[in-house]
């Protein structure tokens, strides 16, 4: 095992820091334009790709949060009648489905261009289809260590 030295603590930091840049300039291009954060962008998508429903928990995996804060933006995104829940299952009454609704669906698909454009903008632009590999490569070797803590079950 590689010894913790002055090197990687900096490529961490730096991973990390640019990493947050990134991601508050699309935050802020997704607010410019549609008045909505990138974390409630994130669930409509998880949604999206998972065929326009599914079950909180399998959402909290896709963007790899903690339950509890995928709950308040449920919360937040039912409010505005973007998402739906549904019970899943008539016989366990905590057996929860999130489905995007026509309306959800429907803005989803129009920030997706706004998305699309900072990510294009912030990320995609600067680098090549080699470096786009490399960083794919790298993000496989991390993310088995990650998986997504199961522990805090997700209020329905």
């Amino acid at each position: 095992m590689a010894r913790l030295d002055g090197h990687r603590i900096e490529a961490w930091r730096e991973l990390q820091t640019l990493t947050s840049q990134i991601e508050r300039a699309i935050d802020d291009a997704l607010r410019a334009d549609w008045d909505i954060p990138l974390g409630w962008y994130d669930v409509l998508g998880s949604l999206q790709r998972a065929g326009g429903s599914a079950r909180p928990q399998a959402v909290a995996d896709d963007l790899r949060l903690p339950p509890s804060s995928l709950s308040r933006r449920m919360d937040r995104l039912e409010e505005e009648g973007w998402i739906a829940r549904t019970r899943a299952d008539r016989d366990d009454r905590r057996a929860i489905e999130i489905e995007l609704t026509r309306t959800g669906r429907r803005l989803w698909r129009e920030m997706s261009v706004t998305y699309r454009r900072a990510v294009q903008a912030n990320f995609a632009v600067h680098l090549d289809d080699d470096e786009i590999a490399s960083v794919h490569h790298l993000l496989g070797l991390l993310a088995p260590l990650h998986t997504p803590d199961r522990s805090e079950p997700v209020d329905d």
